[in-house]
């Protein structure tokens, strides 16, 4: 008996509330004066209902008007106008009982909205419309409201024309209406989704950031040309720690996804200042380096005229994507580096770039078995070429001379010293070609070997023809020092060393491209002592030191060298 009591109670009440709301639900001219009163609130300007208002669910409490046009936008600033072919409003039901009707939802259906133009020209479609979106959270009135399909209208500077800039659904959700209550947002497009959940306190903006543009999308150059402007990748993504004011945005707990390579850190980008600086630390699994090299060469290349294309040091993408020079202090770190085919690592390095000037320097890079340090400069002072200061020790010296092509098959435990100009032309512009300029200096403290072609020929010509017949094709030698000279035309070579009690001296020149070799080299062996004189009685014999030596004339190519022995003479 009580549960029909209960039952009929509830039935009573809803029969009350129906005869009370549903009338007011029904009566269109209540119903289009709130709707245009919520809809003008949340705009700030005139809003009219040129079509139809219906019922669109009465299961939901929904009403659609069709063809809305806001006839001004002052709340939604930048936006001047728009219009929507439908809007559909949920109605908040106990608005129904208290006489007022309110809506707690609007989903407005292929809205155009016309923003103003930018006189400084930083309006950029995607970011543009977020900025809007913040708009929206700061001044909307509204708890729920979705833009199904929107198109925003977005000019650049006075004279620019409008470009269009659409996405399939940008949500905001914003239960409470007090200045720094949290709120959700969320836009979409193909290939680009952002998520959203943090509040807003004045001009500052925090909470998680979740954002992905895929593919080719335009978005996703600019925003690897704002927040990592070293990469080139076809997709991007990036999470973590959003705080957003006007000038500055900070992403803390950042990780950040180019194509199949990923980074963990932070990042700031403060664009309070022209150029914008970017400053932060990431840590990759693989640095990529190949796509910065080559838009660095591209943007130093010849163009049109003959003049080169892009400033010295500004990193420029695909010509679709036009990039902002943008100043770095940006700290790196990898397990491995990528170059081209070559792969290094574990590397440690910083970046800066200010107006142009750009500077890398390596503070550790482990590769060949040993480990390197080194500064990358490229300075606007010295247009379309960077220069290379470093030092490597314990270096596989076989490793390395392969990985250079070199044609010579050498072992040990190398140093190496260099200081290098080189281009950045869209030729090839690595030493091989000519075309790098600098000094270079090669060690062996620890001494090493010449294999191969090269080692039997040297043996041949510094020991005479035995090794050469036993067939011996290493040359050995305790220590060896190279200092080089690179020069347009080849390299000049000044070599020393030792084997098996012989100094080695002599200067050499590859010619480039060729590898032409020429040159001497000679050598010097001190042997036992010569008697002089007669001993005296009961004394010891004395003498002299003699030294032999000799000089050996070097021809042919470095790949086949030519080695011809002078006659060797001796002196004491």
């Amino acid at each position: 008996m009580k549960s029909l009591a209960a039952a009929g109670l509830c039935a009573g009440l809803a029969l009350v509330f129906f005869a009370v709301a549903v009338p007011r639900f029904f009566d269109g001219d209540v119903a289009r004066k709130s709707f245009v009163k919520a809809l003008s609130a949340w705009s700030g300007g005139k809003v009219t209902l040129a079509g139809q208002l219906r019922i669109a669910s009465f299961a939901t409490l929904s009403v659609e008007a069709s063809d809305v046009r806001f006839h001004d936008a002052p709340g939604l600033d930048p936006v001047q106008r728009g219009s929507a072919e439908t809007v559909t409003a949920v109605v908040n039901l106990s608005s129904l009982l208290l006489g007022d009707l309110e809506y707690r939802k609007f989903v407005v259906s292929s809205p155009r909205f016309v923003l103003k133009r930018d006189a400084g020209g930083r309006a950029a479609d995607e970011l543009a419309a977020a900025r809007l979106a913040l708009t929206l959270v700061d001044r909307s009135s509204l708890p729920d409201i979705q833009l199904r399909d929107p198109v925003f209208y977005i000019a650049d500077g006075a004279l620019r024309p409008y470009r269009r800039v659409a996405f399939e659904r940008i949500t905001l959700k914003r239960p409470d209406s007090a200045a720094a209550a949290p709120f959700a947002l969320s836009m979409r497009k193909p290939g680009f989704e952002l998520a959203f959940k943090g509040e807003r306190n004045g001009q500052k903006v925090s909470g998680q950031l979740k954002l992905v543009a895929a593919g080719d999308h335009p978005l996703a150059a600019h925003l690897i040309a704002a927040l990592a402007p070293w990469e080139t990748a076809t997709g991007f993504s990036l999470e973590g720690d959003l705080t957003w004011s006007r000038e500055r945005f900070s992403l803390d707990n950042a990780s950040l996804s180019f194509g199949d390579r990923t980074a963990t850190g932070v990042l700031a980008l403060d664009v309070s200042d022209d150029p914008a600086r970017l400053e932060g630390t990431l840590a990759y699994d693989t640095l990529d380096v190949t796509p910065m090299w080559a838009a660095a060469r591209a943007a130093a290349a010849p163009s049109n005229g003959g003049e080169a294309d892009g400033s010295p040091g500004v990193v420029s993408p695909p010509a679709r994507v036009e990039r902002r020079a943008v100043d770095l202090d940006i700290r790196l770190s990898a397990d491995r580096l990528r170059a081209g085919a070559f792969e290094a690592g574990p590397v440690a390095l910083a970046v800066s770039a200010r107006s142009g000037h750009l500077s890398i320097d390596v503070a550790e890079l482990a590769l060949f078995g040993g480990n390197a340090i080194a500064r990358v400069e490229i300075d606007p002072a010295r247009p379309g070429a960077l220069w290379v200061t470093g030092t490597a020790k314990r270096l596989d010296a076989g490793a390395l001379a392969s990985a250079l092509q070199l044609p010579l098959s050498v072992r040990g435990p190398a140093t190496v010293r260099l200081g290098l100009n080189v281009p950045l032309g869209a030729e090839a512009a690595l030493p091989e070609t000519g075309t790098a300029s600098g000094s270079f200096a090669l060690l062996f403290p620890l001494g090493g070997s010449l294999d191969g072609v090269a080692g039997r020929a040297l043996g041949a010509a510094v020991a005479g023809p035995a090794p050469l017949a036993t067939g011996r094709e290493r040359f050995p030698f305790a220590a060896a020092r190279i200092d080089g000279r690179l020069t347009s035309g080849g390299v000049d070579l000044d070599v020393q060393g030792q084997h098996e009690g012989q100094k080695i001296e002599g200067k050499l020149r590859i010619a480039l491209p060729d590898a032409a070799v020429s040159g001497t080299l000679s050598t010097r062996r001190e042997e036992a002592p010569v008697a002089t004189s007669g001993a005296s009685k009961g004394g010891a014999a004395s003498g002299s030191v003699a030294a032999r030596s000799s000089k050996l004339v070097l021809s042919g190519t470095a790949a086949a060298p030519v080695l011809s022995s002078h006659e060797s003479s001796l002196s004491n």
